[in-house]
């Protein structure tokens, strides 16, 4: 078993909200991407205590009539089967390019007549939609996200940081502020707005350090870190962000040899046992990148060998797949459809860190190249 991280403290909690007294006043949540775990985390919000203000950021035009259709709420079947439903929500809706509150959305859409984009801040916001869409979906907000904005990224893979800085937000002292966030819930989208909460788990969240500052005390972050954890559904634990890191870097091992090997077998996650020598040899490749990596430098190197073992890593992936034996991964639905997959997002994260750090990454080189040559 993986051994538990310490968690954030309440001191440190404490140092991230002292900074910001009226802290309660951000409470303000936009969800971007409304997949399974997006209506996952906009229900979640609802079991907060003082009920944040949430906004469904509706990327179409079809959701809207989705979400009316359905009595504007989110149903929400729990994991003893009880149905629940969270109302209330906010709604701003895309359209060319620009976003607009739902009302003025359908005053165009139905009497013809002009309204302004909005243009206002965001304060949180918490990004679900896939790795590959992120900075598209990112694109029209841009102008409301500044230094006092926070945004947390609840994705799979890694790298989204990365391509944010780089296509978005280039400037360190005026991008926003950045958490990382791992989910591991199991949850079924069975309409848009309708869930089925299918595996209870954790989710973790932790502050990425901005430029120049290895413990961030920004006060846009106080809110996501000090509220998130009281939804009992999330089930979330703010940590540092070289623990929240640790326990991305453990999920993209179990990720980089499901998903890719599934998706090219077109298979189930229980054929995954009929495959035990890439397993150690990718856990070996991957362990070995992991204890290079500068960004856990001040980390006990023991404590990282211990933790990111090969033989560690095949004994938390063995326990995912026994778990998830009967799961067809998303990647494997990805390349039915013929649609874009996450590869560059996990194996692919391996592949640059190794690059970066002088390690070779041959079997997850590989995996990137045949599951890309899948859709040529």
């Amino acid at each position: 078993m993986t051994k538990p991280l310490l968690t954030m403290s309440s001191a440190t909690i404490s140092r991230f909200v002292s900074s910001h007294m009226d802290q309660r006043s951000q409470a303000n949540i936009h969800i971007l991407g409304l997949g399974s775990i997006g209506t996952l985390t906009a229900h979640s919000l609802s079991e907060i205590p003082d009920n944040p203000s949430v906004t469904l950021l509706l990327h179409r035009e079809s959701l809207l009539d989705a979400y009316k259709a359905g009595g504007n709420q989110i149903k929400f079947e729990t994991r003893d089967g009880k149905h629940v439903r969270s109302h209330g929500h906010k709604l701003e809706v895309l359209h060319d390019g620009k976003w607009y509150g739902s009302q003025d959305y359908e005053q165009m859409r139905t009497q013809q007549l002009s309204a302004s984009p909005l243009s206002t801040e965001i304060e949180n916001l918490i990004v679900c939609v896939k790795a590959t869409q992120t900075v598209a979906a990112l694109r029209p907000l841009k102008h409301r996200l500044t230094a006092k904005s926070s945004i947390l990224f609840l994705q799979n893979g890694s790298g989204m940081v990365d391509e944010a800085n780089e296509k978005l937000f280039p400037n360190p002292e005026t991008r926003p502020n950045y958490l990382l966030g791992v989910i591991s819930h199991g949850v079924t989208l069975n309409k848009p707005f309708d869930a089925t909460h299918t595996g209870f788990s954790a989710t973790s969240i932790g502050p990425v350090p901005r430029r120049g500052h290895k413990h961030p005390e920004s006060s846009a972050s106080n809110y996501l870190l000090q509220n998130l954890p009281l939804s009992p559904t999330l089930n979330t634990t703010a940590y540092s962000y070289t623990d929240v890191l640790q326990v991305q870097l453990e999920k993209l091992a179990v990720n980089a040899f499901c998903n890719p090997l599934c998706a090219l077998h077109d298979a189930q996650n229980k054929f995954l046992f009929t495959l035990p020598e890439i397993r150690q040899k990718l856990m070996a490749e991957i362990s070995t990148v992991v204890q290079n990596l500068p960004e856990l430098q001040d980390i006990s190197a023991i404590k990282i060998k211990e933790r990111f073992d090969p033989h560690q890593l095949e004994s938390t992936v063995n326990a995912i797949i026994k778990k998830t034996a009967e799961t067809t991964c998303s990647m494997v639905w990805d390349l039915r459809a013929g649609r874009e997959t996450e590869i560059r997002y996990i194996n692919g994260f391996w592949c640059r860190k190794g690059n970066e750090v002088g390690v070779p990454t041959p079997i997850n080189d590989s995996l990137v190249e045949q599951i890309l040559a899948r859709r040529t």
